[in-house]
């Protein structure tokens, strides 16, 4: 948390991802957080100009993604910007999200400096709370 936030109360986390099997087990953890809380969970995926997926595929993903998780509907959101972190950011905003929840690889060392890192750099920019789970 980049401030301090002395209400500190959960009602609507952002889950972002590409939504790739290695990423179930993060989501089980952020699922069982919001739980916690009674939080609503969305799904975010962000489409990119440099990434770009068709509606189609983006829903397919999300549907196997979620099959194994849940019996409830969880709103599923596909939101397109110039970058994945705009795109977290810019619709974490739009709903008022309490948290931003993700999964990161951990990469240290090259590997960190050739692939960069998009929880680091919400990590610094949001003004929301993230919350990374390593996958």
């Amino acid at each position: 948390m980049k401030k301090e936030h002395p209400d500190f109360k959960v009602s609507n986390v952002v889950f972002a991802s590409d939504f790739a099997d290695e990423s179930k087990p993060a989501f089980e953890k952020a699922l069982s957080f919001a739980k916690l809380w009674d939080a609503k969970i969305h799904l975010l995926l962000v489409n990119t100009p440099n990434q770009f997926i068709t509606t189609k595929q983006a829903n397919e993903r999300f549907k196997k993604f979620t099959k194994d998780f849940s019996s409830e509907k969880l709103p599923v959101i596909i939101y397109n910007d110039v970058t994945i972190e705009k795109g977290i950011i810019n619709y974490s905003y739009s709903i008022d999200a309490d948290l931003i929840a993700m999964s990161t690889h951990g990469r240290k060392g090259i590997s960190h400096f050739f692939n960069g890192s998009i929880s680091e750099d919400l990590v610094n920019h949001a003004k929301r709370p993230v919350l990374t789970y390593k996958i």
